[in-house]
């Protein structure tokens, strides 16, 4: 028996199996994207499953916001960032097992093992208006940072995963926002106002619309407007307009002379040249007003998202009027009359609908898609030199 001819047919049919058995076992998982929501606050890891045809979202563990060693805020170094980086990349491996418990039984996140279920195609650490700002005070930091991070995370999960790390432009934040709500909806005939922590975007559908995209989703060519004003998010609004004394938690207890409209006063937020835009650039300068073309958004219903979701009227009697329990104490308060002011300004019906969205799932959505395909060239307004 010639056993060379054997050995070679035996190697032959044992690495013929273990290929068919690798395409097998990946053809059994299901398609998955990773994104990182690398916002003002922090850095929350979320991993999407196709299944039936739907996206599945497993909500992981958040860490550190990536642009506080840039900006060395909140005790954070620059001499740091490689145990940001090393903390962000670890959030993978985080999510395998059940987070902690809270005080009311349920678990900070539940485990979910990708590496098992999951071929990963895309990977995404999408930063916010954190970054932008971060960007705009150092933009030879947040060059290193993002290259860093590409670097880190593309080790991570190999070279067959498509990493992408960058600070959306505030358009893409309104529209990724926009594509969660109509994953929901069904429908193209509505438009949302979100309010974060730093910034606050509004997008609907506008084919006349001079500063419109073209967006491309599931073969349908859509024209969407889309701005977002930096500066005019919850958290970054009092630091823009100042917090005034008839602002300030528990302003009206024991006064007869209080009012909602003492507080929102103190707050410059239109003029009849438009709505105030902080720290956006437009021709080389900042702190500009910006007229949106709502005149073209007829009979459309508006939705209201993000931090619009937790305050209402009864939040302004309860961190105003009284000294309730309210989340960031000191400037609930003016979040609360501010979030109606600001509606106000837009010319829009307060009493609007409220609606939970993630950009993150709109980010997913669009990778799937190619939607930006058509998009043009990004304009990066938080900086007077352009992206980076």
């Amino acid at each position: 028996m010639d056993f060379s001819l054997l050995r070679k047919f035996s190697l032959t049919f044992l690495f013929t199996f273990l290929w068919v058995f690798g395409q097998n076992q990946a053809f059994s998982k299901n398609k998955c994207q990773i994104v990182y929501d690398a916002g003002s606050s922090g850095t929350r890891l979320y991993i999407y499953e196709k299944k039936n045809n739907s996206w599945i979202e497993h909500e992981g563990p958040k860490g550190s916001a990536l642009a506080d060693p840039v900006r060395e805020i909140r005790g954070a170094k620059w001499s740091q960032r490689k145990e940001l980086i090393n903390e962000v990349i670890s959030l993978l491996d985080t999510i395998l097992q059940d987070g902690p418990k809270y005080a009311s039984g349920g678990l900070a996140w539940k485990a979910f093992n990708w590496r098992k279920a999951c071929d990963v195609k895309i990977a995404s650490i999408f930063a916010t208006a954190g970054m932008r700002i971060a960007e705009h005070l150092n933009r030879e930091r947040s060059k290193i940072l993002w290259r860093d991070l590409k670097y880190a995370l593309q080790k991570k999960l190999g070279s067959k995963v498509k990493v992408l790390t960058r600070t959306l432009p505030g358009y893409e934040e309104g529209l990724f926002a926009w594509l969660s709500v109509r994953e929901k909806k069904g429908s193209d005939r509505f438009g949302i106002v979100e309010m974060g922590g730093a910034s606050s975007q509004i997008t609907f559908p506008c084919p006349s619309c001079v500063d419109s995209k073209s967006i491309l989703i599931g073969g349908k060519n859509l024209k969407i407007f889309s701005y977002s004003f930096l500066g005019l998010g919850g958290d970054e609004a009092s630091k823009v307009f100042g917090l005034a004394s008839a602002c300030k938690y528990g302003a009206g207890v024991g006064s007869s002379s209080w009012s909602s409209k003492k507080c929102a006063d103190s707050m410059k937020v239109s003029s009849s040249s438009g709505i105030y835009d902080p720290y956006n650039f437009k021709n080389g300068k900042r702190g500009i007003y910006k007229r949106l073309p709502f005149q073209k958004a007829k009979n459309i219903e508006w939705v209201f998202t993000g931090a619009f979701k937790f305050v209402n009227e009864k939040t302004i009697d309860k961190c105003c009027k009284r000294k309730g329990k309210c989340f960031q104490k000191e400037t609930s308060c003016f979040r609360a009359v501010y979030y109606k002011r600001y509606i106000e300004a837009l010319g829009l019906d307060y009493k609007s609908g409220r609606a939970g969205a993630s950009w993150t799932l709109g980010a997913v959505i669009c990778n799937e898609n190619n939607c930006l395909k058509r998009f043009g060239r990004k304009q990066c307004l938080w900086s007077s030199k352009g992206c980076l």
